[in-house]
């Protein structure tokens, strides 16, 4: 028996070392893209991956079917807008924010100022052809009262919480098996060693723009 448990975790050793990514290869998907010329995010990007390491979001990405968001440009060149569609638990939710940049660095006004204070600061990290990665910090406070909003049960008081997240997007409504495996990796890079938070369930479809609640 000791000898099968030894030589089990030798197998699980060498698979997890053949799997990690070396440290330079780490910092060239780690490292923000420019964002002197947003356009690159432009238009619509259907959200198909995703990891968080705070339970509030967490739960969130559990009760979510789908999301989408369409970043459209002002007339401020360093100001985008970005609007959003959620399926949570088969109900539609939009909702919109202006952002600002600076340099490579992209960040929200407070969002769902009526509900929840939420403020994102957030840099396009490099991805697939055709995909966008979203590598976001957000502060957010009166989660308590946000999360029964949407009937959701949580531990999570009203205090001021620091999520880190990771979003994979794309134009298509699905992932290649190995940029899927890509994204892992890349995610082990920023401390998610693990499976994702949220994978998108093609069955579950799409909210069309507008059709939802206003948030």
């Amino acid at each position: 028996m000791n000898l099968w448990f030894s030589s089990l975790t030798l197998v699980a050793g060498l698979f997890l070392c053949s799997t990690a990514l070396p440290p330079e290869e780490c910092q060239t998907l780690v490292t923000p893209s420019s964002l002197a010329d947003p356009s690159t995010m432009y238009g619509r990007l259907n959200v198909l991956v995703g990891y968080t390491d705070h339970e509030a979001f967490n739960g969130i990405l559990k009760v979510t079917d789908s999301s989408w968001l369409k970043i459209s440009p002002t007339s401020s060149p360093n100001k985008i807008v970005m609007s959003e569609e959620n399926k949570m638990n088969g109900q539609c939710f939009s909702s919109s924010v202006n952002i600002t940049i600076d340099g490579n660095t992209a960040t929200t006004d407070a969002y769902l100022p009526s509900i929840a204070n939420i403020t994102s600061v957030f840099h396009l990290v490099p991805s697939c052809d055709g995909c966008v990665v979203f590598n976001i910090n957000t502060t957010a406070s009166n989660m308590e009262h946000f999360l029964k909003l949407l009937n959701m049960t949580s531990t999570v008081t009203n205090d001021e919480i620091v999520v880190h997240s990771l979003y994979l997007m794309g134009k298509e409504s699905t992932i290649k098996d190995s940029d899927m495996e890509h994204f892992k990796k890349q995610a082990s890079c920023f401390g998610f060693d693990r499976e994702p938070d949220f994978v998108y369930d093609t069955k579950k479809g799409f909210c069309v723009e507008g059709e939802g609640i206003h948030i």
